[in-house]
């Protein structure tokens, strides 16, 4: 089942954060070096790293998004996606694995803490929920690592 056109409550997003992205670098680690550079390469990218970079980009954006449209202001579209994702794995190309992994776990509980304290008007604007969405459960799965189970219900 996609989760394409559903709403999802805040404790529906927690409890899939909590059920799928708080246990990815646990199940990257479990995989061997060889099948990490494998998965990044079935992903599109050249190594694991990036891919943790490009999560971590889309969900500081969508708190960034979602802050704008809660205060009122315009939200910019971004027309090149890939251009977008280019750009962050040019970004981080520097960052050691250990870095951005630090990175993504901080940016995992930052995100976290934006669910549990957005307004629950922002839960019945569909841009963000759109945003929400698409970036805690369909791009968990969209990016969900061999070994790692599908969200329970999507």
């Amino acid at each position: 089942m996609t989760s394409e056109n559903q709403q999802f409550s805040r404790q529906d997003l927690l409890a899939a954060l909590e059920q799928g992205w708080k246990h990815y670098l646990t199940h990257l680690h479990e995989l061997s070096e060889d099948e990490q550079v494998l998965y990044a390469q079935k992903q599109g990218f050249t190594r694991v790293q990036d891919v943790l970079a490009h999560v971590v980009a889309w969900w500081e954006r969508s708190m960034q998004r979602s802050f704008q449209i809660i205060s009122g202001h315009a939200v910019p579209r971004t027309d090149d996606m890939d251009a977008f994702n280019a750009e962050v794995v040019e970004q981080y190309q520097q960052w050691t694995g250990e870095a951005i992994e630090a990175k993504f776990a901080d940016t995992l509980t930052t995100f976290e803490r934006f669910l549990k304290e957005l307004p629950d008007t922002a839960f019945e604007n569909e841009r963000i929920q759109l945003w929400l969405r698409i970036d805690v459960i369909d791009h968990y799965e969209d990016h969900r690592l061999p070994n790692a189970p599908k969200l329970p219900g999507v």
